[in-house]
């Protein structure tokens, strides 16, 4: 789904710099399908260039995005601060394999930034996300107390008693090894 907010017109570019500012909210990350995180509050700041078949896009992501921390699963506020560059040409043919540069035909009068800001905001959030990345938030204590008690091994589990038969192999196994090496 188009959102016309996202919508780049190469008709209404001017030559040289052009500003924008595109919001990223729960209603923008609604228009994505499959998006993985449905909370933000993030300010995308563009500072477009455009100079004869080229357009120099320098996006700087600011805000935060609602993360559940992979530690405690509670929710928080992660910030996010990151900085990207896209490049747009125009060239005869439109698509070429580069990672870098998209190539659009002279035809082509708007660009959809939609799944560029998307995706920009996703790159933004690290892959392992705790509480304390908010700066604010501490991880809730009664989960991590918790965690370390089911992370204590059993009063049974340490005296394991072994069985004398495997004792028995390994040891002729062992002195059959040393005695090879020697």
């Amino acid at each position: 789904m188009k959102s016309k907010d996202y919508i780049l017109e190469f008709n209404k570019v001017l030559k040289g710099l052009n500003e924008y500012t595109f919001d990223i909210n729960a209603a923008f990350l609604s228009t994505i399908e499959g998006a993985a995180v449905q909370q933000a509050d993030a300010q995308v700041q563009l500072q477009l260039v455009q100079y004869d078949k080229l357009y120099e896009l320098m996006f700087h992501l600011t805000g935060s995005v609602l993360c559940e921390c992979d530690v405690c699963l509670e929710e928080f506020n992660l910030p996010v601060d990151a900085e990207y560059k896209l490049l747009i040409k125009v060239s005869e043919a439109e698509n070429y394999d580069d990672d870098e540069i998209i190539y659009i035909t002279d035809k082509v009068i708007e660009y959809d930034l939609s799944s560029y800001l998307y995706d920009s905001l996703m790159l933004a959030v690290p892959q392992r996300r705790v509480c304390e990345m908010s700066g604010t938030k501490q991880c809730n204590k009664e989960v991590i107390a918790k965690l370390e008690q089911l992370n204590q091994p059993l009063e049974d589990e340490e005296t394991e008693d072994t069985n004398p038969t495997w004792d028995k192999l390994k040891n002729m196994f062992n002195n059959s090894f040393c005695k090879n090496i020697m």
